[in-house]
């Protein structure tokens, strides 16, 4: 599967906010909290959670292949829960969350300390989506976007081919699920279940990240986690979802001609009810190219292309801002 060093995973990509930099990395930002200020971030330092894409011991989304991994420390011990031998390790993973109760022994039948043992299941972290995003995604990112760059900018019509359709979907779809606020339908759906779970509080010392306080954030965590590790291995809903609209949707790339260009924010993918009703996805691209995705049944040859008014250009911000879940990227 190959390995990876990276401990903090950007919700958003850095590849995708490098269009907003400036110098080494720099990027204006607008916190939502503290509207009017704009503060210097580095891209390398914002929008990002240490292990948040990693699959860790105990996780139900753990398959055979990661609970082996998790616990090999444990090879030749006896471990017993609750006076049953856990002979399997996906018994382990089911167990994990009690295993302050759990007895394990040696062949010879002498106890073994435990906070040894679980210091080296926790330094585990299983990076396969980081890594499969990486390498299906980010790492072909940059060169999209000049690519993008060079077609759409260079355009004197209505509409050019179509080029890259399967990717520049598979990308927008991605980030649409992939920041801390997530796919509309999915929000919407899943918060009918929260019952119980939203009040079930999970003491500090037990989360797997600090901002999963509750039962219902830890249980949608590992289902957003399931379902996207699933869509970087081409099935499940997310990857349902990038084909349905391969077929029905096609791309419309907005271009600011200044002086106002396009912000774009840690929720940057998302779904916008127009004026007439009708909805639209948007992705901003770059500080000059929105990217929006609408309703289209034939005539996925081409894109189209327009160029638009600053005052639209305006609109489109605040409709970027409102969208927002904690901040706003603003353009040099």
């Amino acid at each position: 599967m190959g390995e990876t060093n990276a401990k903090y995973h950007h919700l958003i990509p850095r590849v995708y906010m490098s269009a907003w930099e400036r110098g080494n990395g720099t990027l204006q930002v607008e916190f939502l909290k503290n509207r009017g200020t704009i503060e210097r971030r580095n891209k390398d330092n914002i929008a990002g959670i240490n292990h948040f894409y990693s699959i860790k011991a105990g996780m139900p989304i753990c398959e055979q292949c990661d609970t082996d991994l998790f616990f090999e420390p444990l090879a030749g011990y006896t471990v017993e829960y609750e006076g049953s031998i856990l002979r399997t390790t996906m018994e382990m993973r089911e167990k994990y969350s009690d295993f302050k109760n759990w007895k394990i022994t040696r062949p010879d039948g002498t106890i073994v300390g435990k906070k040894p043992l679980r210091d080296k299941i926790e330094k585990v972290n299983i990076p396969e989506i980081e890594l499969k995003w990486s390498t299906k995604y980010e790492n072909l990112w940059k060169t999209e976007v000049k690519k993008i760059e060079q077609a759409i900018l260079q355009s004197r019509t209505f509409s050019i081919p179509a080029f890259d359709r399967d990717f520049l979907m598979r990308f927008y779809v991605a980030l649409d699920w992939r920041s801390i606020q997530s796919n509309a339908q999915f929000e919407e759906e899943f918060d009918l279940f929260k019952g119980m779970l939203e009040d079930c509080d999970i003491p500090e010392e037990e989360r797997l990240h600090p901002h999963l306080k509750t039962g219902w954030d830890e249980f949608r965590h590992n289902l957003l986690l399931k379902i996207y590790r699933d869509y970087l291995n081409d099935t499940g809903i997310i990857y349902e979802d990038a084909r349905a609209k391969l077929i029905h949707t096609n791309f419309h790339f907005l271009i600011s001609d200044g002086p106002t260009l396009f912000c774009t924010s840690d929720n940057p993918a998302f779904m916008h009810t127009r004026d007439d009703g009708q909805q639209v996805g948007l992705l901003p691209i770059t500080p000059r190219i929105l990217m929006g995705n609408g309703r289209c049944e034939d005539e996925h040859d081409v894109f189209y292309v327009s160029h638009i008014t600053d005052e639209a250009v305006q609109k489109y911000n605040t409709i970027i801002a409102e969208n927002a879940t904690e901040f706003v990227i603003i353009p040099w």
